[in-house]
C-alpha cells in the first residue's frame, strides 16, 4: 500500500505481561521463525530521537495528531559497524519508513547539529547524494537543520524478532525498555540509563504490509492472551522517564 511516495505498513501494538510473553512465543515459534540477526532472533537496540526545544514531536504523539514524523539514528549492539539515520512517519494506523546508512562521522555531525556534509555532498556528487539509498539521510538532515532537531533522549531495549514471509509479517517483543541522556555518547556501554516500563511488561509490535495471516489474527484475539492494543510510544515513554529522573518539565 502506498500514500504519494510513502510505502505504508500496518503497525499493531500491544502492552503485554511476561506470561503473556511466553505464551505468544511459544504459539509464534510453531509458524514463523526467528530473525536471521543476533543471537536466537535477539539484539539490542539503541535510538538517538531528534526533537526542537519544544518538543514538538513528543506533543504531537500526546495530542493525538493522525500524521507525525520522527526522527532518530539507530545502532545494534553498540557497534559503529551499521549506523542508520531514519525518518518513521505515521499515518493513522499505518507507518513508513525511510532509512540511510551513515558514517560514525556523518552520525557524531548530526549529533553537534552540523549537516554541511550533505551540502558538500550534494554540490559534490549530485549523483550519489540524489540515489534512493540517501533520499532518507538528505530529506531528514534538512528538516533538522530548519527545524534546528537536536538530540533529546536515547531510547535502549532488547529486542526479540519473529518473521513470517507471508503478509511480510514481523513480531517484535521489546524488553527493558530504558531511557538515557540525549547528549551522552550513543556508543558508550556505559551510557548510565533509567528504566522506562514496568519491569514485568513489554511491548509487542506486529507490523505487516496489505495482509495478516489468519494464524496470527487469531493468536492475536485469543481470548485466552486477552490482548489490548495500546498507542504508547517508546519515545513518548522515555522522555517522561528521562525528565521525571532529571526533575525537568515537559511542554
Amino acid at each position: 500500500m502506498h500514500y504519494k511516495t510513502h510505502g505504508l505498513r500496518h503497525e499493531l501494538k500491544y502492552s503485554i505481561s511476561y506470561a503473556q510473553y511466553l505464551e505468544l512465543r511459544s504459539r509464534a515459534m510453531c509458524f514463523m521463525r526467528h530473525d536471521e540477526h543476533g543471537s536466537d532472533g535477539r539484539y539490542f537496540i539503541r535510538s538517538l530521537y531528534l526533537d526542537d526545544i519544544y518538543l514538538a514531536d513528543y506533543n504531537q504523539k500526546n495530542e493525538g495528531l493522525n500524521r507525525r514524523r520522527k526522527y532518530r539514528i539507530r545502532i545494534y549492539d553498540y557497534s559503529s559497524d551499521f549506523i542508520k539515520f531514519e525518518i518513521k512517519d505515521k499515518f493513522d494506523s499505518y507507518i513508513s519508513k525511510k532509512s540511510s546508512v551513515i558514517t560514525r562521522e556523518q552520525c557524531d555531525s548530526i549529533i553537534k547539529g552540523d549537516f554541511g556534509f550533505v551540502s558538500d555532498m550534494i554540490l559534490h556528487d549530485r549523483q550519489k547524494a540524489g540515489s534512493e539509498k540517501y533520499r532518507a539521510l538528505r530529506m531528514g538532515c534538512i528538516d533538522c537543520a530548519c527545524k534546528i532537531l537536536r538530540p533529546q533522549v536515547v531510547v535502549d531495549y532488547d529486542r526479540e524478532v519473529f518473521i513470517c514471509d507471508e503478509g511480510n509479517v514481523r513480531m517484535t517483543f521489546d524488553m527493558n525498555l530504558r531511557a538515557g541522556q540525549g547528549t551522552g555518547c550513543i556508543f558508550d556501554q556505559h551510557l548510565p540509563t533509567v528504566s522506562a516500563y514496568d519491569s514485568d511488561k513489554m511491548i509487542l509490535e506486529v507490523k505487516y504490509d496489505d495482509y495478516l495471516p489468519g494464524f496470527i489474527r487469531r493468536i492475536l484475539r485469543s481470548k485466552k492472551l486477552s490482548l489490548w492494543q495500546s498507542a504508547k510510544s517508546k519515545y513518548s515513554l522515555c522522555c517522561i522517564a528521562q525528565a521525571n529522573y532529571l526533575g525537568k518539565v515537559l511542554y
